[in-house]
This record gives C-alpha cells, sequence and structure tokens, in this order.
C-alpha cells in the first residue's frame, strides 16, 4: 500500500500512485482529511475546496493565516470558462464577454499547466478558501497524479504548498514528511517536481488585458508571445514591498515568504566589497562573529569573485543552481531543495545573489529568494 517514513513523530503514509492507492485519498478528501500530493511546480496540501472542515485544517497544519488565501486545482476536461461555471466553481454572471475570451484563450494554451487565473468565484466554493474576497485563484496542474486524483475524485481541491507556512516549499515527497510528518495520514508520491517553483498567477480585467500578479513557472515572455497587446506584464504595484502585506488579493504576495530558518541575507547588486561590508555590519549580534557563512548564486562564481567575498567572510562555501549557461530551469528546480540543503547545514548564514536577468524563470526565481531574504539584518 504505502510506506511509513522514520521521520521522528511522522504517521504519514507515503503512497505510491496505483488504483487502489488513489482511491484511498479519494476516500480522505471526501471525509473532510487532507493530504499531500505532487504537481509539476512543489508538492501541494490538498483538501476538498468546497469543504469548511477540510479548508480549515490546512490553515491548521500550516499555521498559514486566514487573510492568505489558496489556489483551487481543477480536472484538466475543465477546459473552459462555460465548463468551469458548469461545475459550480466560477460565476460568469459578473464577468465580460473579452475576460471570457482571453481566460477561454489562457485555459486552452496553458492549461494543464504552470499558470493560476483569477475568477469571480460561485458561492459553493469555501469563503475560508478565497479569504472572504470574491474572487477565486485556479490552476490545472499538468501531473499525471494530480490529475489522476482531479479526475476521479470530481473535486476541485485546494492546495497551497505542503509546508510550514512562509517556509521553503517541498519539491519532494521527503520534504512534506519533514514538514508535515506529524499531522498527515498520507501523502501521494509522484517524485521530484519537474519546474520547482509555483505557478504564475494572472489577473483578467474587464478588457480582456492580463496582468501577472505573481511570476512563476510560466514565463512572461511566454505569455506575451500568444497575449500581444493584451498582456500588461508584470502588475509591478504587487512587487515587492508589496501594497498587499497585510491584505493579499492572491496567493503568495506576503513579503516574507519561501524562506529558511536561518537567516538569509541578499546581494542587491554586484559581489563587491562595500556592498558586503555594509552587510556584514548589519549583522545581529548573535553573529557579529560569524565564521560559516553558505553564498548561494545563480551561476559558479570566478575565482576573483570568491576571494573578494573571502575578505569579509574567511569560511565561505559557494552554491549554485545551475552549472553553466542561462538553465533558468534547473535553477529553478535546484532552487528550494538548494534552500533546504543550506538551511539544514552547519553554517550560519546564507548571502544570496539575486539573478539579473528577466527571460525565462530567472524572474520566479529572483522573486523567491526577493522573498525569502532580507536586504540587511534588521531587529
Amino acid at each position: 500500500m504505502g510506506t511509513n517514513l522514520s521521520n521522528s513523530g511522522s504517521k504519514t503514509q507515503l503512497l505510491n500512485a496505483t488504483a487502489d492507492n488513489i482511491n484511498l485519498a479519494i476516500e480522505a478528501l471526501k471525509s473532510g482529511d487532507v493530504i499531500g500530493f505532487p504537481t509539476e511546480t512543489v508538492y501541494g496540501l490538498a483538501g476538498n475546496a468546497l469543504n469548511d472542515e477540510a479548508i480549515a485544517k490546512i490553515f491548521l497544519y500550516k499555521s498559514r493565516p486566514s487573510f492568505d488565501p489558496l489556489i483551487v486545482h481543477v480536472a484538466e476536461t475543465l477546459q473552459s470558462c462555460t465548463a468551469l461555471a458548469e461545475a459550480e466553481i466560477i460565476d460568469l454572471r459578473t464577468m465580460t464577454h473579452d475576460q471570457i475570451s482571453t481566460c477561454d484563450q489562457l485555459i486552452q494554451i496553458f492549461w494543464p499547466g504552470p499558470l493560476t487565473l483569477i475568477f469571480p468565484k460561485h458561492e459553493r466554493v469555501s469563503e475560508l478558501v478565497t479569504s472572504s474576497l470574491p474572487t477565486v485563484a485556479l490552476r490545472a496542474p499538468a501531473h499525471l497524479v494530480a490529475q489522476k486524483l482531479l479526475r476521479q475524485s470530481g473535486l476541485p481541491l485546494a492546495a497551497p504548498s505542503a509546508n510550514q507556512f512562509g517556509r521553503i516549499s517541498p519539491t519532494k515527497s521527503q520534504h512534506v514528511i519533514e514538514e508535515l510528518g506529524a499531522q498527515l495520514k498520507f501523502c501521494l508520491e509522484g517524485g521530484e517536481c519537474q519546474i520547482g517553483v509555483e505557478s504564475t498567477i494572472a489577473s483578467v480585467n474587464f478588457r480582456g488585458e492580463v496582468s501577472v500578479l505573481r511570476p512563476g513557472g510560466l514565463s512572461l515572455e511566454i505569455l506575451e508571445k500568444h497575449l500581444g497587446k493584451l498582456f500588461q506584464g508584470l502588475h509591478t504595484e504587487l512587487g515587492l514591498p508589496s501594497v498587499a502585506a497585510k491584505s493579499p488579493v492572491a496567493p503568495g504576495l506576503l513579503e516574507s515568504h519561501y524562506a529558511p530558518r536561518k537567516l538569509m541575507l541578499r546581494i542587491q547588486t554586484d559581489w563587491n566589497e562595500t556592498e558586503l561590508k555594509n552587510l556584514y555590519r548589519s549583522l545581529p549580534k548573535n553573529l557579529s562573529q560569524v565564521t560559516k557563512v553558505s553564498i548561494l548564486s545563480s551561476f559558479p562564481l570566478p575565482f576573483e569573485t570568491q576571494h573578494i567575498i573571502r575578505n569579509t567572510f574567511t569560511q565561505a562555501e559557494f552554491f549554485s543552481l545551475t552549472a553553466e549557461g542561462n538553465d533558468s530551469l534547473t535553477a529553478a528546480r535546484n532552487l528550494f531543495a538548494q534552500l533546504r540543503t543550506l538551511d539544514q547545514s552547519d553554517s550560519e548564514l546564507i548571502v544570496c545573489e539575486l539573478p539579473k536577468s528577466q527571460k525565462d524563470l530567472w524572474p520566479a526565481i529572483r522573486d523567491r529568494l526577493t522573498r525569502a531574504s532580507k536586504k540587511y539584518w534588521t531587529p
């Protein structure tokens, strides 16, 4: 059936995605329980989006604040706004013809996949899911196990990342066990996530124009290529510091998110002695004599740069997200696993570099690193 992983305090059974185990997971979901399950972006903590009890468990298990809404996952068979309305997930009555037309175009091109769209919600969707907002965030995940679960259950599944709120997102089933093993009965195994960062979240206005609220697993240039003049780019007002910090209009917009428990500071510009000395001077008293530091960069740093860093941090260890070239997919896939490794290492501090490229998945990686780190330490 499944395997009990040996983490201390874990009661979670890791289930291979056999027909019997999918049915077992569906029974749990229909009874108001929540489970871990894989998507192509990160592992999710799934519960029936129509069941208040299940949604309350998600917030409780994650220690997630009730004002931060959840993404709802749907079956790939719901391939239009009309189909979503007939399934009583969205409400078409407040949508314009242009909105519906653009949303249908995006659904047909990018679902299943790492694109989340914002819709007026149907009254049947739990108010807890949307944090009492009139809108609901939806996507169809492109993972075989996730789609089997969605199609066979017939349920829309609210599913934030399966980790403690604000912490590093899980890209392997083992990460789910480490974070939530004491709460969950089941987690479906789906291998390592193929994208590794959460979905891109987009909003469509009444004219059918599209703004990206959060960069993610679908790049901005691909959206622009398909939308042309309808593409409005990244909604800069929702960047950092976020105007939505206390009351986000969509998931994943809080200023501090995806963070390791260990202090992580970021280099804003280039690795230079002035920037490093300013960063060093900002350290709290307990780190004023820091000895071992993990340095995380997009690509391997040249020897000259490593030398500059060691002038400030003598015991610096160097890590990169991808070996060479502008391989943002590999970098995205490695990001959270690398942060998790560094958080569990014996280094006292993590210092990261923000990617400069605006292409491919680098904006999503920059977004996650920015939310996971501080420019300088402040009490």
